[in-house]
């Protein structure tokens, strides 16, 4: 039945047990409730709806009645979530092989993840879908005191206590506690730890179960065989996510649950249909490839190829021509104990590697940096320090900019050798990140070089160096390619949309908001990033508002727009922006004149439930996965986009690579759709940072390593976030 909206009531049919009727808000003026079982007391008559209709009502009375299944199944399976609906696979509970050499408490444990969505197309009704997904969750099931036993270091980790859910239908479950910052005896002394105790007893805390953590335990209980138990679980995972196993799971899954008794109301049973496939009775929503991006490496537009390396390799860099440091002054940061390896490394990357070629003939590094990017001889200084702490790299920076500054020649380039364990140090101990602060306080960019890298295949090692070497070109201030340009009478500008937040922790009061916006032409061209000054969450619009409204009265200096031409303003952002940060924007850009203006506010979303098989492409590497830019129309406003496909598989436990999801946002005035999703595969295809496509576009990518430089520096000593927003290296990709 439909009843008009009261809040209280809501509340308190959701929250009636017995649980015998479903409630939901419709509407600001309407909700509907529906029986479940047939004594369920109702605040009215019962009515009968059409499903067409109120088709957003059907599809959650479908995803509900596949949790009240769940729930009911005999045998202990555990339902951890009910939006989606979430269960614990019994098949093969626990993925981790026993030749893995890990005990039975470290477990990585098969979930299924359901949910309903609406389809439409523009001249077929709308219809819903049940989709399943499968995850792989890590666990890891011993208290922190038998951990500690073990030598797992607690210090700087988060942990969890076992709560019962606040949804009385769900399991119980881990809930976060704090942050371990000491020991006392038997407890552990928490800092964030929000409304929660400062301490925790060691047998009742648990590590929380993140990525992160299982590594650490893992390398914990085995030391140098760490990496070979992961990769061993990381094949079994990828394995699962083959493409055929992964197709024949989910469809035997979804025809098992197709033959269930479900119910949407008392009385009222869910059927099936089959398998969404093209061919099916069901008409499936338009699919399309778009070739991938024309690459220009010449401005006058007659070198373009869709490869980047045989571009470089045969054109050689789009700014070459112009380009004024082709005498790189380049400082080396290395322990005194890596010097004979990093000179080596070094001049690896500068001269290349031209015995290193695939089985096809492909040399990834044959000429080096110097040599692909048409430089001259670079000079070269070496600065040692004598340890791998903080203090000595940041004595090794410091000299090296010494000696620039005695010379009156800066640096270009900073190169620091790094060791992959140094990531579990804090900044303010880190020698990266001391390091780095130093130069770029300067004005120089850095590039990392990992001692591990040198450890790599011959193949692997030059194709490391490639991908080093086109980012050095670009933080030198270099242009190693644009897209090339469609034919268009607007002026575009392509926005990426992030954040970061700063707080100590994850919680409590006084967080604060950065907005950080990637600015880019419609070529693809880094025209800049711009960030807003650390706010309120509430404040975040207004102050997003004032810093575009700044980064395009600046691009619209530079490239002397006029107020009668047309231009689009598209805003690609990983969570969907909220309806008033889209009307200040919109009202601040109308503010500045223009009056042929459109919008486009793209919400490019990772986490979704959708995965793309391609049946005609059954065997090989990749099999049954998408071609890369292989495109699902969805709805008017929703499309599914394969940034990455099966030619990108490069190992078999790499699974099928998920594509991403573009929900365009109600107040755009530019709907082109097919357009929008184009744009976004393109700018997969166009990373400064690696010769690699991208999972998701560029805009977002600079934009979220951004953020994650940002939190490392700014809880670097002696950083200064104020000052290094307005010096010149933030006006190159300098995060690269």
């Amino acid at each position: 039945m439909i009843v008009p909206y009261d809040r209280d009531e809501l509340h308190a049919l959701v929250d009636r047990n017995p649980h015998n009727v479903y409630a939901i808000r419709l509407d600001e003026q309407r909700m509907a409730v529906v029986p479940l079982t047939g004594d369920a007391k109702l605040p009215g008559p019962l009515e009968l709806v059409d499903p067409q209709t109120h088709i957003r009502l059907f599809s959650s009375l479908a995803r509900e009645a596949v949790f009240r299944h769940l729930k009911a199944i005999p045998g202990g399976y555990r339902v951890t979530r009910r939006r989606p609906p979430t269960v614990e696979s019994i098949k093969q509970k626990n993925i981790v092989p026993e030749a893995a050499g890990l005990p039975d408490w470290m477990q990585k444990r098969r979930t299924l993840v359901f949910e309903t969505r609406t389809l439409s197309a523009s001249d077929r009704a709308d219809y819903v879908v049940l989709t399943c997904a499968e995850r792989f969750r890590p666990v890891i099931d011993r208290n922190c005191a038998e951990l500690a036993a073990v030598n797992v270091t607690l210090l700087g980790r988060y942990v969890s206590t076992w709560a019962p859910s606040q949804d009385q239908q769900l399991a119980d479950q881990l809930r976060l506690a704090g942050r371990v910052r000491g020991i006392d005896g038997d407890h552990l002394l928490l800092d964030d730890h929000g409304d929660g105790p400062d301490r925790v007893r060691r047998e009742e805390a648990f590590l929380e179960p993140s990525l992160r953590n299982f590594r650490a335990v893992v390398e914990a209980l085995k030391f140098d065989g760490a990496e070979r138990s992961l990769k061993l679980i990381q094949q079994v995972e990828g394995s699962l996510r083959e493409g055929k196993r992964q197709l024949d799971d989910i469809q035997k899954t979804l025809s098992w649950m197709s033959r269930r008794n479900l119910q949407v109301a008392h009385g009222v049973p869910l059927q099936f249909g089959e398998v969404l496939a093209q061919g099916s009775e069901r008409p499936f929503p338009f699919v399309e490839v778009f070739e991938k991006a024309k690459l220009s490496f010449d401005p006058s537009r007659s070198g373009t190829m869709s490869w980047a390396q045989g571009g470089l390799d045969r054109h050689g860099p789009y700014d070459s021509s112009t380009f004024e440091k082709k005498r790189p002054r380049i400082a080396v940061i290395c322990e005194a104990r890596e010097r004979g390896n990093m000179s080596a490394a070094i001049a690896d990357l500068l001269n290349g590697v031209p015995d290193a070629q695939s089985r096809n003939g492909l040399k990834p590094h044959e000429i080096g940096l110097i040599g692909r990017y048409k430089l001259q001889r670079a000079q070269v200084d070496f600065f040692e320090a004598s340890s791998d702490s903080a203090a000595d790299y940041t004595a090794a920076a410091r000299a090296a900019l010494a000696t620039a500054a005695e010379a009156d020649q800066p640096w270009d380039l900073a190169v620091l050798q790094v060791r992959r364990l140094w990531k579990e140090r804090l900044p303010g101990d880190s020698p990266y990140w001391t390091a780095k602060a130093a130069f770029l306080k300067r004005d120089v960019p850095v590039q990392a070089l990992s001692t591990e890298m040198l450890e790599l295949g011959r193949f692997e090692y030059a194709c490391a160096l490639a991908n080093v070497s086109l980012a050095s070109y670009a933080k030198l201030g270099g242009t190693p390619w644009l897209l090339q340009s469609r034919p268009s009478t607007d002026h575009e500008l392509v926005f990426g949309l992030g954040s970061h937040t700063r707080k100590d922790g994850r919680r409590g009061a006084g967080e604060r908001v950065v907005g950080i916006t990637t600015v880019f032409s419609s070529q693809g061209h880094y025209l800049l990033d711009a960030r807003t000054g650390a706010v309120a969450f509430d404040e975040y619009p207004a102050a997003l508002r004032t810093m575009l409204v700044e980064a395009i009265e600046r691009v619209r200096r530079d490239e002397a727009w006029r107020a009668s031409d047309a231009v689009r303003l598209v805003f690609h952002a990983f969570i969907q922006m909220r309806r008033e940060t889209a009307d200040a924007v919109i009202d601040a850009v109308e503010g500045l004149g223009l009056s042929r203006v459109s919008f486009a506010f793209l919400h490019v979303a990772e986490d979704h439930p959708f995965t793309v098989f391609d049946q005609a492409m059954d065997k090989g590497r990749g099999a049954y996965g998408p071609k890369r830019g292989q495109a699902v129309e969805l709805s008017n406003h929703e499309w599914l986009v394969s940034m990455t496909g099966r030619e990108q598989i490069n190992a078999q436990f790499q699974g099928l690579p998920d594509p991403v999801l573009l929900r365009l946002h109600e107040r755009s005035t530019f709907r082109d759709m097919r357009t929008l999703a184009k744009q976004v595969a393109d700018f997969g295809c166009h990373s400064w940072r690696t010769f690699g496509n991208a999972r998701v576009p560029i805009t977002l990518q600079y934009a979220d390593e951004i953020a994650k430089q940002l939190a490392g520096l700014e809880m670097t000593p002696g950083w200064d976030s104020e000052g290094a927003a307005v010096s010149r290296i933030m006006r190159r990709p300098w995060f690269l």
